[in-house]
């Protein structure tokens, strides 16, 4: 269990590595000018994918090591909540509270994201965001780091 969760989250975390390269590109490519619409809406797509990716990663812990992935129209806060949760016996938290709040927004974005047209993204508003992730993915591969550690210490002691 622990060896095949640990491939799988290895994956991923290769997966939002390559998605916040692309933000940095997109920051690059308008750092003197707002990007027309079109590209702002590819921007704000890298966004989504970022959260979404982070996400994918709980998605694939809470089967295994956290009771299931919760329910509920608050589910997908639930979820990151539920990574910074400590579980004696069971796992140590995936994620510190730092790196969860941090990540809070970029959940907030998920959603707006999802529930506006892409014409109505804004350049002032997604910018920050683009402008963090770097930041963040620094705190979230520390921390998916640090587990993964754990999930490899598991498996040689042959718990999984």
């Amino acid at each position: 269990m622990f060896v095949r969760l640990a491939s799988a989250l290895r994956l991923e975390r290769e997966r939002l590595a390559s998605i916040v390269r692309e933000s940095e590109e997109a920051l690059s490519d308008f750092a003197t000018q707002e990007p027309p619409l079109r590209e702002l809406r590819g921007i704000g797509d890298i966004v989504h994918d970022f959260y979404t990716g982070a996400e994918r990663i709980f998605e694939k812990i809470a089967p295994e090591l956290n009771g299931g992935v919760p329910a509920g129209h608050a589910w997908h806060r639930e979820l990151l909540e539920n990574m910074t949760l400590d579980l004696p016996s069971v796992r140590p938290p995936v994620l510190g509270r730092a790196t969860a709040a941090a990540l809070e927004e970029f959940l907030r974005f998920r959603h707006r994201f999802r529930n506006l047209y892409g014409f109505e993204l804004e350049w002032r508003k997604l910018k920050p965001l683009v402008e963090a992730m770097p930041g963040v993915w620094a705190l979230v591969r520390s921390d998916l780091e640090r587990f993964l550690a754990f999930l490899d210490a598991a498996a040689k002691e042959g718990k999984g």
